[in-house]
């Protein structure tokens, strides 16, 4: 009991250093420090006993939105969790439309034995066609015209509309090509001279374009130029299908006014637009396939512009990509000389039934351009012919075989 009066003596004895206002200052802050932390204190356990709804997340929003009633209401508890389902809906309805064009993308393509429905380079060059016979019974037309200016040299070519076409489409369009017609030094060959795209239309049966097209042409260059409009059917996901073809002769074009038209859509045809010389060697012991890549023959060239040529060779099997190759680039020439083998090796059976797919492009060092295709050779073993070419490599085992085959686009 002594003890704690001595200590009371002690700190009544004590005296702090500070002014009477400074004292009542600490007081007061210390004070407020002390409500702030009890205000918040309180709002915690306020928050806490309430028991608010938990918030719902992504996650749990994408489960929920499996467990809808079949009258596609779904009912939140809270406006927040309403809003996380409307936008769980939207991401799956845009997963779902992604999917669906997944599938349709990976989905196989028909078998045909025709050349020209080979897949090659797997669905980057080629286009799948309709059944010329199926656009007829449609009467799918296209709708354009064609003026010549004498004065000026100058073509203009005019996409109007289409009508009809098949209910598949999605964003049909048009792709007109200017072929100038083969000359005496090459009398099976044409050189594409100009081409244009219209603008996509979007799933509509009936587009209107409404699109021009001019370039310079000499008249007597006119006379043998053939002007070749294909409707295509735009496809990001795969290959464009080509709907049809127009081809109209100029030989006839005269007068100052333009000459309007309407016809009928046909099958679509290749062009031939060079040759190309190609060997073929099969080694089966050390089941080895040579493609030799010697010459490419291709349309008198423009003097005023550099362009280079090289060449991807892929090997199909199946309908699926199974090895491919490119040749170095070559300035390009009357008749480029490559003079070049690529091997392949792979095993006996994808030899025997493969096809072999060449797609020929163009580099022009004068223009900031990417790669164009100029055309294609599609050659091989078939499901319903042979090809002579490939007959004759598997007669001559370890003996290269060497033939000209036309370059189509």
């Amino acid at each position: 009991m002594g003890s704690f009066s001595e200590l009371q003596l002690l700190f009544t004895s004590l005296r702090l250093p500070f002014a009477d206002e400074t004292k009542y200052a600490i007081l007061a802050f210390s004070v407020t420090l002390f409500t702030i932390a009890m205000v918040i204190l309180a709002w915690q356990i306020y928050r806490h006993c309430k028991g608010g709804p938990r918030r719902t997340s992504t996650a749990e929003v994408f489960m929920n939105v499996d467990s809808k009633p079949a009258s596609g209401l779904y009912f939140e508890t809270a406006d927040k969790r309403g809003s996380d389902a409307r936008d769980g809906d939207y991401k799956v309805q845009k997963l779902q439309d992604e999917i669906d064009k997944l599938s349709r993308c990976l989905s196989p393509a028909p078998s045909s034995g025709d050349q020209d429905s080979i897949d090659l380079d797997i669905a980057t060059d080629t286009e799948t066609e309709t059944d010329g016979e199926v656009l007829g019974a449609q009467k799918t037309k296209l709708r354009g015209s064609l003026q010549y200016d004498h004065q000026e040299a100058q073509l203009t070519i005019a996409v109007l509309e289409a009508h009809d076409l098949p209910g598949h489409c999605t964003e049909p369009f048009v792709r007109v090509k200017l072929l100038s017609g083969p000359d005496d030094q090459q009398p099976n060959v044409v050189r594409v001279a100009q081409q244009w795209e219209t603008r996509l239309v979007k799933n509509s049966r009936n587009p209107l374009y409404g699109e021009q097209f001019c370039c310079q042409i000499m008249e007597k260059e006119l006379r043998k130029s053939v002007v070749k409009f294909e409707v295509r059917d735009f496809d990001r996901y795969s290959r464009h299908s080509i709907l049809g073809e127009v081809r109209l002769s100029l030989d006839s074009l005269n007068g100052f006014d333009p000459v309007e038209f309407v016809e009928v859509l046909q099958k679509s045809k290749k062009d031939a637009v060079g040759e190309t010389l190609l060997s073929l060697k099969f080694l089966p012991t050390s089941q080895r396939l040579e493609i030799g890549l010697l010459k490419i023959k291709t349309a008198r060239r423009d003097t005023d512009s550099k362009k280079a040529l090289f060449a991807r060779v892929s090997v199909v099997y199946n309908q699926t990509k199974l090895k491919h190759q490119k040749s170095p680039l070559k300035l390009k020439e009357d008749v480029t000389v490559f003079n070049e083998v690529l091997t392949f090796t792979l095993p006996d059976p994808y030899i025997r039934e493969c096809i072999i797919g060449v797609s020929v492009y163009e580099i022009c060092f004068d223009k900031k351009k990417n790669k164009h295709l100029i055309g294609h050779v599609i050659f091989g073993k078939r499901a319903n012919s042979e090809d002579d070419h490939w007959q004759l490599m598997m007669q001559s085992l370890r003996q290269p075989v060497a033939r000209w085959h036309p370059l189509l686009i």
